[in-house]
């Protein structure tokens, strides 16, 4: 999994992880106290793992705010208590911004657009 350098709500930098198969966008609950955003508490899910588990949602943060290097955009992030990652970037997110990957012996370059 690729990592980027976010900012979220416009007050928190976090690194998040590019996901290509989660069809979600997750926060951890602690990254979304630090971000002050107001969460949806009547949107709950349950999502299932990589490992076939099962973690229960806390509620939808309902288009965060989500800045890479000056391009705005915004998603629904689904908040767990205890996520082993900080930000997950899931498909609906990646779509929305059409990313794109390029890779060398040395590097990936990671596209995005301005939806």
């Amino acid at each position: 999994l690729r990592k980027l350098k976010v900012m979220l709500n416009g007050i928190h930098g976090e690194m998040a992880l590019l996901d290509e198969g989660s069809e979600l966008v997750v926060i951890q609950e602690d990254v979304w106290k630090k971000t002050r955003a107001p969460i949806n508490k009547n949107i709950c899910m349950r999502m299932q793992t990589a490992n076939r588990g099962s973690q229960d949602m806390s509620g939808c943060l309902e288009m965060l705010k989500i800045d890479i290097n000056g391009i705005k955009t915004w998603a629904h992030a689904y908040v767990i208590a205890d996520a082993p990652y900080c930000l997950l970037l899931g498909r609906p997110w990646q779509k929305l911004v059409q990313l794109s990957k390029s890779e060398t012996a040395e590097m990936v370059y990671v596209t995005i657009h301005d939806p």
